[in-house]
């Protein structure tokens, strides 16, 4: 029967396992701005190898194309902060000491697993992804400041778990 992936149920991100497989302690990071989540992947990169005897190629290499997920989230929580742009978390959280972000001052490396279930019952798993986040902050009466994530799917350390999973809840 015809599974087709609609809408998005929940996103979660989370440590990766430490065996290199996909994490299980996952947790929302905030929500999801609408029509922002996208998975996508580049095409492959061809390589023809060629001889002067023949204008065609006598054998092709495929070169898998880079994958992408790419989507933004609303929580300017710094412990949120934290977790998708690096950085430290100051205060205690209190009225007169409150948390406070600080921005890390060179680019951090930080890789996740993600979890990407459909509102049709289809989840993707990316046991490995490296996390790259910036701000994009509009300050403006009839918008929301977002942080815009994107997550380049990494080949897992652990042997035999696939880069993307894609199955049925």
């Amino acid at each position: 029967m015809e599974k087709r992936s609609i809408g998005l149920a929940s996103l979660l991100i989370g440590d990766i396992a430490a065996d290199g497989g996909m994490g299980t302690s996952l947790s929302a990071i905030g929500v999801t701005y609408k029509d922002s989540c996208e998975l996508t992947q580049e095409d492959p990169e061809v390589i023809n190898i060629e001889c002067e005897e023949s204008d065609d190629p006598v054998e092709t290499i495929e070169v898998l194309g880079s994958r992408t997920l790419k989507f933004s989230i609303m929580d300017y929580s710094p412990q949120t902060l934290v977790k998708v742009l690096g950085g430290t978390v100051t205060g205690t959280g209190t009225g007169i000491d409150p948390y406070v972000w600080n921005a890390p001052t060179t680019s951090p490396a930080i890789e996740k697993s993600i979890e990407l279930v459909s509102k049709s019952g289809v989840k993707f798993e990316i046991p490995r992804a490296k996390i790259m986040a910036k701000l994009n902050a509009k300050i403006v009466k009839n918008g929301v400041a977002l942080i815009d994530i994107t997550a380049k799917i990494l080949t897992p350390t652990k042997e035999g778990v696939a880069p993307i999973m894609i199955s049925e809840v």
